[in-house]
């Protein structure tokens, strides 16, 4: 009864996986057909993008080379954060401002400059103050407003102490059932908030962005570990809009967005579009050569190359990705290298069958000999990805970001899927011909 259970399982195993396949391969398709350029974020190179100058927003502070460096630092961390990798971001000395370009958000229509800056987050500056509950507004007080504007209470700045490059993470949390935000200090922040919370305890302490005042919280006991968090009736989305704010009022000294414009694209569509279509022809040719010299393995090897080539593009979508003609070149690298894994299965298993091994025990074989080779192809590869992923920028990123991932599928699909299909196939009596995995019968000599 195993046995059989195990049979029809074995035989069905290829439409099961078929059917995972065509249904990515279908969403992706449907997905890039009805949103076209809004499905995922272009690079610079394709779709252009906003060119912004940050300067300090007061005209009698002038910064210096290390707060420029760390405004830099900050500006490239949010950039992460949403996932933007095609960006250029350099320091004016001479200026004192910082230079930062990248593209257009994948939804974009109205192609606004001012609310593409917006992205980047809040460019005020925090600060942390011991504050005090008053009645009503007055002078040196701030009202604390909820998300819809409404004025929650009026708080008394008493001192300010701490600015907010001393915040090293902030970031939404969940404890004991209420949504909370936690914050890591760096040593020095450390030292403050320890002596201010020790010498505070029940006071309230205010988080401040530049006039705005953004959160208060009573201090329930001294902060001497580096770490905290703040509690209160946060929704989720709260939580991560002020840590998002408190991570993004990091900047050493308040900047404003003086000088901005678009820039239009460096290569522009059509050359997407001949890089598509080349792609486009060139995995036409490969599935008809797969399909002919290698028959049913190459067959199977086709429909896994197609769910690859999707995979990442819906992965790139899902993940909010920006890709750049150097990304859509490391899609195709690594389809190569998918058709390289499945060639060296193919002749493996077609050298077994021409051993005069069984067709079951052929594919095993094949499978086991070609392991190793498949493994140290994309292991290699891997390593190059890794290296460019943490010392390259900007649009080599995203070239090291589907070479990965490519890869990732590649291995997966080439070992496991189609090792299953090419199985279920062998099981069915039409399919069970030798000469339809390359066997070639000796030639008699006579």
């Amino acid at each position: 009864m195993r046995q059989r259970k195990a049979s029809i399982w074995k035989k069905l195993s290829f439409f099961i996986v078929d059917a995972i396949i065509l249904a990515i391969v279908a969403y992706t398709a449907v997905g890039i057909i009805t949103q076209r350029s809004s499905y995922m974020r272009f690079g610079i190179d394709i779709k252009g993008g906003v060119s912004a100058t940050f300067q300090s927003a007061d005209e009698n502070v002038v910064p210096t080379d290390a707060q420029l460096e760390s405004a830099k630092a900050i500006i490239e961390l949010r950039l992460d954060s949403n996932n933007i990798l095609d960006r250029t971001v350099t320091i004016d000395r001479e200026n004192h401002s910082v230079l930062v370009e990248f593209p257009w958000q994948a939804s974009e229509e109205n192609y606004d400059p001012v609310a593409a800056i917006a992205e980047l987050g809040e460019t005020a500056q925090l600060t942390f103050a011991v504050v005090k509950s008053a009645d009503s507004a007055g002078e040196n007080t701030y009202a604390l407003t909820d998300e819809n504007g409404k004025t929650i209470g009026y708080y008394t700045i008493e001192e300010q102490f701490m600015d907010g490059s001393k915040v090293s993470k902030a970031n939404a949390g969940y404890l004991e059932g209420n949504y909370v935000v936690n914050l890591e200090f760096d040593s020095e922040g450390t030292t403050i908030f320890s002596e201010k919370t020790s010498s505070h305890v029940g006071d309230l302490i205010g988080i401040l962005m530049d006039d705005h005042l953004i959160s208060v919280a009573q201090v329930e006991t001294a902060i001497t570990e580096g770490s905290c968090y703040i509690s209160g009736s946060f929704t989720a989305s709260e939580s991560k809009d002020l840590a998002a704010k408190i991570n993004s009022g990091a900047l050493p000294f308040a900047m404003e967005s003086s000088n901005y414009s678009s820039v239009s694209a460096t290569m522009g569509t059509h050359a997407l579009n001949v890089m598509i279509l080349a792609g486009l022809i060139a995995l036409c040719i490969i599935v008809l050569f797969m399909c002919i010299y290698y028959r049913l393995p190459g067959f199977v090897a086709s429909i896994t190359l197609l769910l690859q080539a999707a995979g990442q593009l819906l992965i790139f979508h899902l993940m909010g990705l920006t890709l750049t003609l150097p990304g859509i070149a490391g899609i195709i690298l690594s389809i190569g290298m998918g058709v390289d894994s499945n060639i060296i299965i193919a002749e493996r298993i077609k050298e077994e069958i021409n051993a005069g091994k069984t067709l079951r025990g052929a594919i095993s074989a094949g499978y086991n000999r070609a392991f190793s080779a498949v493994l140290d192809c994309n292991v290699t590869t891997a390593a190059v990805g890794l290296l460019l992923m943490f010392f390259g920028t900007g649009a080599m990123l995203s070239f090291a970001y589907t070479l990965l991932i490519g890869i990732v599928l590649n291995f997966g699909l080439s070992i496991i899927s189609t090792k299953l299909m090419l199985q279920s196939l062998s099981s069915y009596k039409a399919l069970s011909n030798p000469k339809f995995y390359g066997y070639k019968p000796a030639k008699e000599v006579r």
